[in-house]
């Protein structure tokens, strides 16, 4: 059918007239789709809303609805007033938005301002919530699914006074959310906040004329806060990762307060105060342990002594940045630079953790030690591992620490310590793990699976040219170190050539050299403890161009003689030819292979066994003389006892009988003749002993 030119001029006319009258009604602001609007919102979203007041809308372009009062009823169940009740509103959506809500996806809408706003988030524990409008409550996330409740989405959330309460249940979260703009008592500005940022704790508030205030009262997944915000202008309060094409400028920002059990200060700006938002500025972040302070981020971080951390913290798109410039753990200086991303499942840390120092006992609570309530006469940590948060993050950390330091007087610090953290799948492992300690060099790896149950523990370290005497202060007989950490070792040559038995130099250390060993050790538990009682592996040390006390050969090989003439012209240093230990460790039980320490005097074996189940020790050490002595009992010393309190004897039995064999020899014969079962001629050694390696220690269990 032909249409003539009269159809087409009507066609024409009928769409110019009403492209006139809806361009006239968006000028006129739709005046007559109040009623219409109200009618369709409170049939779309199943629950009473009403439009009041001023109206106006614009639909063209980028839809809006400026009303002077909304009121949104809640959906049935939680007893509240309203869902949403706010005045002097600006309402604005996109079409293709709401289409998606109609289809079944969650509410979005573009920004939402208001000069007031109240509104009240509430899911009880049946899972019905005040936000499930539109459609029936068993369509939502059920109570099991707290963690992720569906609330309407904003890109932008912004009030001149507001308060939101959000309770809900199945998340554990309950929050009361104050805010107000205006006029402030203290706050930051735009120009004043690199100041404000650049002092030391950043405690001082700048002021300013006019800002926004909020406040942050409640519990966030368990977690308590009570938080003061405080920006320099108007803050948008909520935006989302699809609210970023808002174009909200970055404000200046302030928070204060305590997340948990630390102590938060913030000082910079930030897209928005909740949501998915653009973050930068200065940090302090102080408390009881790590472990907490890393809560509200979902970060797994070791349990801690008391810290204080500064440094700058930004955040957009779900990855948080973090330069930490100081930490002070404990006694521990540390810093770093981290990457978290919360958009992994699970999150995952990166970076690098340096310092000049860390202590291990600030680490003591990380790795079982420290318990409060340690069972009588245990030595071992008991306290267990936290294993499942392991589980709740993935992580790869670079760790370059100048100082590890033991906590003990006894021992030297390791310096240079380098090594990679890797968490993956709760796994925890140590790799490429390398340091100094008193010129010599320590490296290896360990690995904690604590996605097996129990957890296994595995380790495989090294060490090689150690000088003992500096390392184990202990064994110093004069407070000056043998050797200064990180200096070359003593020529050996010269060593030998100075400490002849006439001519030998005063001991300064009862044990010198460089020590070697390798360990190869697995075990698993929940806890140190648990780990070492059922450790199995194997250790090898061996201590080279050293020297050992005269007068300590002397006495643990029992010969009186010798060693009251040792005290007589003052202790020396002995040739230390070599020392060696092979252990075997089998169920928590380690057994000495071949224990042996030989010099030109004496040789030194030891037998028995070392019981980490039951923190017993069981030990023999039988000391056979290579010279002549008139005295000597040469009777086996015995070290026994628990970890906790050691004892150390001699084997009764045969002591008793040599001593009566030289007192009857003494009636009988004469007093001389009681010498001589106390004589001892001396056994010279052959070979080299220390490279039996196939011949165990003998001697029996006491």
């Amino acid at each position: 059918m032909r249409v003539g030119p009269r159809a087409l001029w009507w066609a024409g006319g009928t769409l110019g007239v009403l492209l006139v009258a809806v361009a006239g009604a968006e000028l006129a602001g739709w005046p007559f789709l109040r009623q219409p609007l109200q009618d369709a919102m409170t049939r779309g979203a199943g629950v009473p809303v009403v439009l009041a007041g001023a109206f106006r809308a614009s639909l063209i372009g980028r839809p809006a609805v400026h009303v002077e009062h909304l009121n949104v009823a809640a959906a049935p169940g939680p007893q509240v007033p309203h869902l949403l009740d706010a005045r002097q509103v600006e309402l604005r959506w996109r079409w293709a938005d709401l289409w998606r809500w109609r289809q079944g996806e969650g509410l979005r809408l573009q920004s939402l301002r208001a000069a007031l706003v109240d509104a009240h988030l509430v899911r009880g524990a049946d899972g019905r919530a005040t936000w499930q409008i539109a459609r029936p409550p068993a369509a939502s996330a059920s109570p099991e699914q707290g963690a992720a409740p569906v609330l309407p989405r904003f890109g932008s959330l912004q009030m001149d006074r507001g308060l939101i309460v959000v309770d809900d249940r199945p998340s554990d979260t309950q929050l009361r959310v104050q805010a107000r703009g205006g006029e402030t008592e203290a706050g930051v500005d735009a120009a004043a906040a690199p100041a404000a940022a650049a002092s030391a704790a950043g405690d001082a508030a700048v002021p300013t004329s006019s800002g926004y205030q909020a406040r942050v009262v409640g519990r966030w997944r368990a977690l308590p806060l009570d938080l003061n915000i405080v920006s320099g202008s108007s803050l948008p309060l909520l935006q989302d990762a699809q609210g970023a094409d808002t174009g909200a400028p970055d404000v200046p920002l302030r928070v204060e307060g305590r997340a948990g059990a630390a102590s938060v200060l913030f000082d910079g700006h930030t897209s928005a105060l909740l949501g998915d938002r653009r973050l930068q500025g200065h940090l302090r972040l102080r408390g009881p342990s790590l472990a907490q302070a890393g809560q509200p981020l979902g970060l797994t971080l070791p349990q801690s002594p008391p810290f204080d951390l500064r440094g700058e913290l930004g955040h957009a798109g779900g990855l948080w940045h973090l330069r930490v410039e100081r930490a002070a753990i404990g006694r521990s200086l540390l810093r770093g630079d981290f990457r978290y991303d919360a958009n992994a499942s699970p999150g995952r840390l990166s970076g690098r953790l340096g310092g000049p120092r860390l202590l291990l006992g600030d680490l003591a609570p990380a790795v079982g030690a420290g318990a409060p309530r340690q069972p009588p006469g245990k030595l071992l940590p008991q306290r267990r591992f936290d294993l499942p948060s392991l589980r709740g993050m993935d992580a790869d950390v670079r760790v370059a620490i100048d100082e590890l330091d033991f906590g003990s007087d006894a021992l030297e610090p390791l310096r240079n310590l380098r090594t990679q953290l890797l968490l993956d799948g709760g796994v925890l492992q140590l790799r490429e793990l390398q340091a100094v300690v008193a010129g010599g060099r320590f490296s290896g790896s360990t690995r904690l699976d604590a996605s097996a149950e129990p957890a296994r523990w595995r380790a495989d370290l090294r060490f090689s040219g150690v000088d003992v005497a500096s390392w184990v202060k202990s064994v110093r007989a004069d407070p000056a170190p043998t050797v200064v950490a990180g200096s070359p070792a003593r020529n050996p040559q010269k060593q030998r050539g100075a400490a002849q038995q006439d001519g030998a130099p005063p001991v300064r250390a009862y044990l010198t050299g460089r020590l070697g060993g390798h360990l190869q050790a697995s075990g698993q538990g929940r806890s140190v403890a648990e780990m070492l009682a059922t450790l199995d592996g194997q250790a090898q040390l061996m201590l080279r161009d050293g020297t050992v006390s005269h007068l300590v050969t002397e006495l643990a090989g029992l010969d009186l003689a010798q060693a009251l003439g040792v005290m007589v012209r003052s202790d020396r240093s002995l040739p230390l030819r070599c020392a060696r230990v092979d252990l075997v460790m089998q169920n928590g039980v380690a057994r000495p292979r071949l224990a042996i320490m030989d010099n030109a005097d004496s040789t030194v074996r030891l037998a028995g066994e070392v019981d980490l189940r039951n923190e017993t020790l069981a030990l023999q050490a039988r000391t056979r003389p290579k010279d002549f002595s008139p005295l000597a009992l040469r009777t086996p010393v015995h070290i026994g006892g628990t970890f906790a309190s050691p004892t150390v004897g001699i084997e009764g039995k045969r002591l008793a009988g040599r001593v009566l064999g030289a007192l009857a020899l003494g009636a009988v014969v004469g007093p001389a003749a009681a010498l001589l079962p106390l004589m001892d001629p001396g056994e010279p050694a052959a070979g080299d002993p220390c490279a039996d390696a196939t011949k165990p220690a003998t001697g029996k269990r006491p």
